[in-house]
């Protein structure tokens, strides 16, 4: 969190220091812009500071930057810690997520439940026990949601699936697209050698197709 808010300060004073001193840009546009920007950004700290994950004897509640969601705990189907595929990209950003998941399926991200903020193994504990405990002797999973569930998580394995083979083959398009320059093709080949299609139709192919067999060899049935 505080890394996040160093970011939203540092990013408003550079905004600032930038556009101020701009001569080529007009007041009209100047003043409004940084208000707006000023705005947002302290939108973005004040929804930031608001984010909390909380619980009751009723239900899990957690509140995002937009929206705060309520789980009663007879309807929650799982909690579980989860790898964050944006922590490769992303640095600072957490390595372990923890979402609960609703009758519906629905992945609800649990705030600041994560590798960075807290113990996770320690409190995904403290989480089941206590939602093995409110959740009713009754409870039962939901045959449907744990469908909705698996077919949520395998559509997520084969988007990162998909990523990775593009990532993979960046190098084998790229050393295509150069082949003509030092080999003689067919002339009926060399369209299809031009850089726009090597990198602007195989790339989202391999991505659409990697994607596909993916997703097909994980769907569940049901």
């Amino acid at each position: 969190m505080h890394v996040f808010l160093w970011v939203i300060g540092a990013g408003t004073l550079t905004m600032v220091v930038a556009i101020l001193p701009a001569d080529d840009l007009p007041a009209s546009f100047t003043y409004p812009f940084l208000v707006a920007w000023v705005a947002l950004m302290g939108w973005l700290f004040y929804a930031t500071l608001r984010c909390s994950t909380t619980a009751d004897i009723k239900a899990l509640h957690a509140r995002g930057m937009i929206r705060r969601r309520q789980l009663a705990w007879e309807d929650i189907q799982s909690i579980r810690a989860e790898v964050n595929p944006a922590s490769a990209m992303q640095s600072g950003a957490p390595n372990v997520l923890v979402h609960a998941y609703d009758r519906n399926g629905t992945k609800v991200l649990l705030p600041y439940v994560d590798d960075l903020h807290v113990n996770v193994e320690r409190e995904v504990g403290l989480l089941l026990e206590v939602w093995e405990e409110l959740r009713g002797e009754d409870w039962a999973p939901d045959p449907a949601a744990a469908v909705l569930i698996d077919r949520r998580d395998a559509r997520q394995a084969a988007l990162m699936m998909g990523f990775t083979a593009v990532m993979l083959s960046f190098i084998p398009l790229t050393a295509l697209m150069l082949l003509p320059l030092f080999v003689d093709v067919p002339e009926w080949l060399e369209p299809v050698m031009q850089p726009f299609v090597v990198m602007g139709i195989g790339a989202p192919l391999i991505f659409v197709l990697t994607s596909l067999a993916s997703y097909r060899n994980r769907r569940p049935s049901g």
